[in-house]
């Protein structure tokens, strides 16, 4: 009994060992996975803040992702395992304030009885622009791991990132700082999150018809249990997107990682190739994209094979297809777009057309009379982003009111310049672009860049406000906003 009970001790002990490889290997997402661990670079996903939060700056509008990865049960030797991973993600952008994220992860095995522990992970990120290059971010991480006996550690996460428009980027990050140690012991032993280190960077390609990532990142770990090992890796990796502006894209990606790593306190060959395919549609404002990921299973087996570990995941809404930093203004990422209120506007040219003698123009002036008209005062905050990528023009309008009414209906006016008086046949007369619905406002409004007639506007100084009518019947009106369109 006593032979049988240490048994099943150094087994346990075998398998915890393992565990925190398994889940530490498997934080990058689908899209990570065809890459390696350089897509701590990009991080533009829900997935993506588990590596670096600080490139959640770049994110606008929100975005949910599921995932999933079946893992190799190589290494496991107590009966049949099916090991398994899964994630859900999700990021918002609230303006002027910066990017949140939510990531919930658990890794386990489907067999039972099993000797691979279930090990539960939520974290918290957040990320923010310093300036339009450089951006910060932390995360705040809880586990716990429960199987043989509970455990639970609780660490953070920071990085720094750079983004130019010369087609460059750089990314710094330490993941669990504090080296957390999981608490209770178990069997005696002390066990630490392991704590990492990654500097890298990337230069981009950015065409009509394709944009290209070319990323190099090294890591430094320090991992092990009851000793500490430290250990480095190298990651080489690229990723393609094709047709990025029409309304079906698709990419390719593939990486190759060298050095070593530690699994079961055992420095291990970690060198191998990965690789991985999206695909994307959009649909509106949003996007739906699909990635398959394909790795070699890292450590050696006993006959020389490479069995591999798959991801697939889903991911819904903004930026299905990345804005890489480009080497024109356009491809920029997410620029804010400085708004201005109540501003005296330049003596206007109605859709950028030459001037002739008989055309007329709007009168500019600081305010409209909306008294004629008998429209109210409407308390709403707003601010503007041009996320727009090669000929692919898009704006953002981030509403948020501040007063409650009952709405029915809401109009956002878009103009080249103010009107003095507000008429229907002004408004009519003058307006590049109506973007109507019904009942509340919605956070956010996108714009594509055409006018009424269906032509590309300009880049320059544009000036919008948003009406809306109550249930009663009430009109009200906003200040007048600007914005420039680059």
């Amino acid at each position: 009994m006593k032979r049988f009970a240490l048994i099943l001790g150094i087994l346990a002990m075998a398998s915890m060992a393992a565990s925190p490889a398994y889940t530490a290997d498997f934080l990058s997402g689908a899209r990570g996975g065809g890459l390696g661990f350089s897509y701590f670079v990009l991080a533009d996903d829900p997935a993506g803040a588990l590596y670096n939060p600080s490139a959640l700056a770049y994110i606008r509008g929100w975005q949910t992702q599921f995932m999933y990865e079946k893992i190799n049960s190589y290494g496991y030797r107590v009966g049949s395992e099916k090991p398994y991973f899964g994630q859900f993600g999700l990021t918002y952008f609230l303006p002027g304030t910066g990017t949140f994220a939510l990531n919930s992860l658990q890794s386990g095995s489907f067999s039972d009885p099993t000797s691979i522990p279930t090990i539960n992970h939520v974290a918290l990120s957040y990320g923010r622009g310093l300036s339009p290059i450089w951006s910060i971010g932390g995360s705040i991480k809880y586990l716990t791991e429960m199987g043989f006996g509970k455990r639970s550690a609780f660490d953070v996460d920071l990085s720094v990132s750079l983004r130019t428009e010369k087609a460059i980027a750089a990314a710094f990050a330490i993941e669990n700082i504090a080296r957390a140690a999981l608490s209770p012991q178990y069997l005696g032993r002390d066990e630490h999150l392991p704590r990492r280190t990654r500097l890298g960077g990337g230069y981009f390609i950015t065409k009509n018809d394709y944009q290209a990532a070319l990323l190099l990142a090294g890591q430094l770990e320090e991992s092990g249990i009851g000793k500490k090992y430290t250990t480095s890796l190298v990651n080489l990796s690229t990723e393609w997107w094709f047709m990025q502006n029409r309304s079906f894209s698709f990419a390719a990606r593939t990486g190759y990682t060298l050095g070593k790593a530690v699994r079961s306190n055992i420095k291990s060959d970690y060198s191998g190739p990965t690789l991985g395919f999206s695909a994307t549609h959009k649909i509106g404002p949003s996007d739906i994209r699909l990635d398959y990921a394909w790795q070699a299973y890292p450590f050696e087996t006993a006959n020389g094979s490479t069995p591999a570990n798959h991801y697939l995941s889903l991911t819904f809404g903004w930026g299905g297809v990345p804005n890489y930093p480009g080497h024109s203004r356009e491809a920029r990422v997410a620029k804010q777009v400085n708004v201005i209120e109540k501003k005296e506007a330049p003596k206007p040219q109605i859709f950028q057309t030459p001037k002739t003698e008989d055309q007329e123009i709007p009168k500019a002036d600081k305010d409209t009379d909306f008294k004629a008209a008998d429209i109210k005062a409407f308390s709403v905050e707003m601010e503007v982003s041009d996320i727009s990528s090669m000929d692919l023009k898009r704006v953002v309008f981030y509403v948020r009111p501040q007063q409650v009414i009952k709405t029915t209906s809401w109009k956002l006016y878009i103009f080249k310049a103010k009107i003095k008086t507000w008429t229907d046949e002004e408004t009519n007369r003058w307006a590049l672009r109506v973007i109507e619905g019904k009942g509340v406002p919605p956070i956010n409004i996108i714009w594509d860049g055409v006018d009424s007639k269906g032509e590309l506007v300009e880049p320059g100084k544009y000036y919008f406000l948003m009406t809306a009518v109550d249930v009663k019947g009430q009109n009200y009106a906003t200040d007048w906003f600007n914005f420039k369109l680059q």
